[in-house]
């Protein structure tokens, strides 16, 4: 689809922070239709001021739909589906409103099962599984930065078909500031994916430290690398066939972007938000137990963290 063709395309993003503000807010730049599912004084920003971005391709300010309520929208044609893991119970009934003929559901979540939990609810006729790779962060009321490349989302059939719908998907996101990547395999993208941010996220958010102060001492590194290893063998377990170096592809990129890294994970520690831990090193845990592969470092991880994935402990 040409840049600018929308043929009155509708985009709703369900979750406005810093991921799904951008997306949106690149999608709208490029003259889609797009709402944002958002509340509280963020959204009363983005009403009065509009939505303020500033990024890789340029700064610029778009005054898209912002409401809490998606019954406002009606049926869309895509939603992204952008919220923290641990605001699923209270957002996935939100998309039932947005619901029409073809609507395609897409989530932008961490972690390997999203797509289930939605198609759990609402069939995977509904539902693509997909992720992004950006680096993003909600600067104020009403603005977002994103830094660095890389804005991209990766997505795809569960069975890796290059269906009608996944095609339909790939050109209503092909604009600028968005990069698009068909997956033939998401669940291995999904798990590859696991392998880097459930290792470093879980490391830097336990130790409270930079990426540069986990290289700087003396077993950092090889935690992460030994962390990584078990969420590798998990993957295996369940089927994945990995792409052949991956753990020293992680660790290379990582070492190249220390100074820059930032996990959202040890973000959210750090601002006394909940953790999505439950759904990232927890999930490993789980299935490395149910599967018989030994998780120890994961699940010492895992039991550092537990007490924040609510918040800050009473």
């Amino acid at each position: 689809m040409p840049e600018g063709a929308t043929d009155k395309i509708k985009v709703a993003v369900i979750g406005a922070g810093a991921v799904g503000g951008y997306y949106g807010g690149a999608l709208a730049r490029a003259g889609l239709d797009v709402a944002l599912i958002c509340r509280g004084a963020h959204r009363d920003a983005i009403v009065s001021s509009g939505l303020q971005v500033a990024s890789n391709w340029g700064g610029y300010t778009v005054h898209p739909q912002a409401t809490p309520d998606s019954s406002e929208i009606g049926p869309v044609d895509l939603v992204l589906y952008a919220v923290k893991l641990y605001s699923n119970p209270s957002a996935l009934p939100l998309i039932e409103p947005l619901l029409g003929d073809g609507t395609i559901v897409l989530p932008l979540q961490n972690g390997t099962e999203s797509a289930t939990k939605i198609a759990d609810a609402y069939g995977w006729d509904r539902v693509l599984a997909g992720t992004t790779y950006i680096e993003a962060a909600r600067t104020g009321l009403g603005q977002i930065e994103q830094s660095g490349s890389t804005a991209r989302i990766a997505f795809g059939e569960q069975d890796g078909a290059h269906s009608e719908r996944v095609e339909r998907v790939a050109q209503i996101l092909d604009r600028q500031g968005v990069q698009v990547e068909v997956s033939s395999d998401i669940r291995k993208t999904l798990w590859s994916k696991l392998v880097l941010v459930g290792a470093i996220g879980t490391v830097m958010a336990a130790s409270r430290s930079t990426y540069v102060e986990i290289l700087d001492s003396p077993e950092g590194e090889a935690s992460i690398r030994t962390v990584m290893e078990e969420i590798y063998a998990v993957g295996e377990s369940e089927g994945i066939a990995f792409e052949d170096g991956l753990i020293d592809a992680h660790l290379e990129g990582a070492r190249e972007e220390a100074p820059e890294m930032k996990a959202s994970l040890q973000i959210d520690l750090e601002s006394g938000n909940p953790l999505e831990i439950d759904d990232l090193l927890g999930a490993v845990v789980r299935k490395g137990r149910a599967n018989g592969v030994p998780v120890p470092a994961s699940a010492a991880l895992y039991a550092t963290l537990y007490a924040f994935r609510n918040g800050p402990p009473p």
